[in-house]
C-alpha cells in the first residue's frame, strides 16, 4: 500500500476481501486473493461466535460454510473508512444484504475490520440481523 493511507484505499481492501470470499472462481482456488489481503494472524468473529484466529483457520471455515449455503450472495450497501491518526492503516464499516442463507434466510450484516499499514486485514468482526426467515 502506498503511504499515505487514504480512505478509498482501506475501502477497496475491504470491498476485494468480501467480493472474494463470493467468487465461485476463488473457492477454487483456496481463496487465494483473500488470504493475500489478511495478515497470517488475522481475527475474525462472526456475530457471538468465538473468534477465529489466523487466515487459514478462518478460510476453511467459510469453504465449509459456503457447503451449506450454495447460493449465498453478499451485496455492499455502503462503506465508511477512516485513516489510523498516524497516517498509515485504519478501519473500515461495511453495510451489506446477506441473501441465499440456510432456508432462504436473508440478514442485514455489518463488518468492522482493522487494515494495518502493510494495507493488511488484521481483524474483522460482523454484526448480524435476520431480515427474512429462512425455511426450515
Amino acid at each position: 500500500m502506498t503511504s499515505p493511507t487514504t480512505c478509498d484505499a482501506l475501502k477497496q481492501i475491504a470491498r476485494d476481501f468480501l467480493r472474494s470470499l463470493n467468487d465461485p472462481k476463488q473457492v477454487n482456488l483456496g481463496f487465494e486473493k483473500a488470504r493475500n489481503l489478511a495478515t497470517d494472524d488475522v481475527s475474525v468473529t462472526h456475530d457471538s461466535y468465538p473468534s477465529t484466529n489466523g487466515i487459514g483457520a478462518f478460510l476453511s471455515g467459510w469453504a465449509k460454510a459456503k457447503q451449506f449455503m450454495p447460493k449465498f450472495d453478499m451485496e455492499i450497501i455502503d462503506m465508511v473508512a477512516e485513516v489510523d491518526a498516524g497516517g498509515a492503516g485504519g478501519r473500515v464499516w461495511v453495510f451489506s444484504k446477506i441473501s441465499g442463507g440456510k432456508g432462504g434466510e436473508e440478514r442485514d450484516s455489518v463488518d468492522m475490520m482493522c487494515i494495518d499499514a502493510t494495507g493488511k486485514i488484521s481483524k474483522s468482526k460482523d454484526v448480524q440481523r435476520v431480515t427474512v426467515t429462512g425455511e426450515v
